[in-house]
């Protein structure tokens, strides 16, 4: 997510450049799909939404120390349900059935929860 942390974003990309061999970057970026209130000219925003929510982690994974980084700080899971109602493909779900739309929600932040503390206890091993 580059525009939650530029910088970790280029160690990345320069740790994958380095790799000798294959190396995979998994990122995210918002497309027009979402339907981000406000258009892409908020991508940036919600970048750094999404990462501060809980709903992606920055992390590296170094094989060459077997170790991996978690570059996210604890995420503010209060934040969520901002992140799910900025954006049309969620936020349409409110609309059609309201009781539905928050049970996922927070189905969805408890995953989210889980993901992080799952490789966060990963990353300090």
């Amino acid at each position: 997510s580059l525009g939650a942390n530029f910088i970790q974003a280029i160690k990345a990309f320069k740790e994958a450049d380095e790799h000798d061999g294959p190396a995979i970057i998994i990122a995210y970026a918002p497309c027009i799909e979402q339907g981000i209130k406000g258009g892409m000219s908020n991508s940036i925003k919600e970048e750094k939404l999404v990462v501060d929510s809980g709903y992606v982690n920055l992390m590296r994974y170094n094989p060459r120390e077997n170790k991996l980084y978690m570059d996210s700080r604890e995420p503010n899971f209060d934040k969520y349900e901002e992140l799910l109602q900025n954006e049309v493909r969620y936020n349409s779900l409110y609309k059609e059935d309201k009781d539905l739309a928050k049970e996922l929600l927070e189905l969805n932040k408890e995953d989210a929860k889980r993901r992080y503390y799952y490789y966060k206890d990963l990353s300090e091993r």
